[in-house]
């Protein structure tokens, strides 16, 4: 028996693991029965039959739900569905040890990024991986930069390539990698291609293509030029780098992109600049879960990514 709450509890059914990953399914989908079932190959009566055994079995309910709406978790849900994520953490712990032990170089590697990094900066690292590991299945998931937390923490992504996270999030571990440069592209002679010096003041003389503002390279961009008091003028906000370079190259404007994303053998059309000195420092991170069991594939990925590192700094971070 436990106290919790005042409520006397009585173990009489074990509480099962897969009880537990319905509940943490039922919170990655907002609280939506039907499609935490979908994401479990179930059926919705039989995950909300189980949640209601795992309730019985707790003595006090999970959910608050009015109706068959589901409106929340109970304090008591709250917990449970905390300690869930770290019983479920270690199960995968526990079954990727297992695996490398049953066959070593083979498995999954699931890898979450945005546009950018998976267009140029995973391009060489993803290629020598699958040379190297060819019994691994490699997924790679593009999604907008502030959802890669998300799902490292929900253990749908093993890796997290980006560019530094804003917040701090400490169910995760960042290593940080090289500076990101920045380069003004404008059209083939174009006059600041010319130009001596580049200056913040100087982007306000041309239409502007910037990047979604949702975008963390297009909030470093806009918020430096506001801190400067400099209102450019915004042509288009748009998400993807290279839409952005097609434009730039019709001549409809100017725009300031990640140095990477230059390759002056095909970009003709345009001409680059460095100025990364013109706006705030960002570096390249790979994150993922901390306390994650990493498998030698997943640290051999990651030291592709960010070179610099050593298995020991690894471990260490």
């Amino acid at each position: 028996m436990s106290l919790h709450t005042g409520i006397l509890i009585s173990y009489t059914e074990p509480v099962t693991l897969r009880q537990l990953a319905m509940l943490r399914e039922v919170a990655r989908q907002s609280l939506s029965i039907s499609r935490a079932a979908a994401a479990l190959h179930t059926s919705q009566p039989a995950l909300s039959r189980q949640i209601q055994l795992l309730e019985e079995e707790l003595g006090a309910p999970l959910i608050v739900r009015r109706r068959n709406r589901t409106l929340g978790f109970t304090d008591l849900g709250k917990s449970v569905l905390a300690a869930a994520h770290r019983l479920l953490s270690e199960a995968d712990n526990i079954r990727a040890m297992a695996e490398e032990g049953a066959s070593p170089g083979h498995g999954r590697l699931a890898l979450v990024t945005s546009h950018l990094h998976a267009r140029y900066t995973l391009l060489d690292p993803v290629a020598a991986f699958v040379r190297r590991y060819p019994d691994v299945q490699l997924e790679l998931m593009e999604t907008a930069h502030d959802n890669i937390p998300r799902l490292l923490e929900a253990n749908e992504a093993d890796l997290g390539i980006t560019t530094e996270l804003e917040t701090a999030h400490p169910a995760l571990v960042r290593l940080t990698g090289p500076a990101i440069r920045r380069a003004l592209i404008v059209p083939k002679g174009h006059p600041l291609a010319r130009k001596r010096a580049i200056a913040l003041p100087d982007l306000a003389a041309y239409p502007l293509l910037g990047y979604n503002p949702q975008a963390h390279t297009g909030q470093v961009i806009a918020e430096t030029l506001r801190e400067h008091g400099i209102l450019p003028r915004y042509l288009a906000s748009v998400s993807n780098t290279d839409v952005v370079k097609a434009y730039v190259g019709r001549g409809l404007g100017i725009a300031v992109i990640p140095a990477i994303a230059v390759d002056p053998r095909a970009d003709t059309a345009i001409q680059s600049r460095d100025v990364t000195h013109l706006f705030p420092q960002s570096v390249l991170t790979v994150s993922f879960r901390r306390n994650a069991y990493l498998r030698p594939y997943v640290i051999d990925f990651i030291r592709m990514v960010l070179p610099g590192l050593d298995p020991g700094s690894i471990a260490a971070a």
